[in-house]
């Protein structure tokens, strides 16, 4: 657990300007960029013995990385536009694959699932926490990246994944959604 922790710190002695801020978390997201594209690989390759724990810790990871780049995003708002922009650009283009590549291992992994008789006892949390991403991310994000750097087909995937979350929703065991009280 404490690795995890030491992934999300970032080094930036001597890093006085904000453009050096900014190449220094540019260096640390590459890095990231390729854990993360490791993480979703072997999601995909092992989606029909993938066990549930496997997969929801891989999609939590994948969601580290989005905050990730959240992060280096609002960093960026100091920077003059000249700076900003290309580096806004490589963040952007980063995130979406990284997102792409997450919706196709789950894809992978949900389609075994619906196949499967037996679900986890605590899919239902997981599923509902999981849509509420890819709402987000489909309704609020997607659309302001540039269409050059959204993969063709990714619409649908996503809204395929949404579905099959949906219907397996619908096999869970019902237990009390906390989400939204006080």
């Amino acid at each position: 657990m404490m690795q995890d922790y030491s992934q999300n710190q970032v080094d930036i002695a001597g890093a006085d300007s904000a453009a050096g801020q900014a190449v220094r978390l540019l260096q640390v997201l590459n890095g990231r960029a390729a854990e993360v594209q490791a993480v979703t690989a072997r999601m995909f390759a092992l989606a029909t013995i993938l066990p549930f724990s496997d997969y929801a810790d891989g999609f939590r990871r994948v969601q580290e990385f989005l905050s990730f780049c959240d992060v280096i995003e609002s960093k960026l708002e100091n920077l003059p536009p000249v700076t900003r922009e290309p580096i806004l650009h490589e963040v952007t283009a980063v995130k979406v694959r990284a997102f792409h590549a997450l919706l196709k291992a789950m894809g992978a992994y949900l389609i075994g699932l619906e196949k499967r008789d037996m679900m986890n006892f605590f899919a239902q949390a997981v599923f509902l926490m999981q849509q509420d991403v890819l709402v987000q991310f489909s309704g609020e994000i997607l659309p302001e990246v540039p269409e050059q750097l959204v993969p063709e087909a990714m619409g649908s995937l996503c809204d395929e994944v949404m579905q099959r979350i949906k219907r397996l929703l619908e096999r869970c065991i019902d237990v009390p959604d906390f989400r939204f009280e006080t």
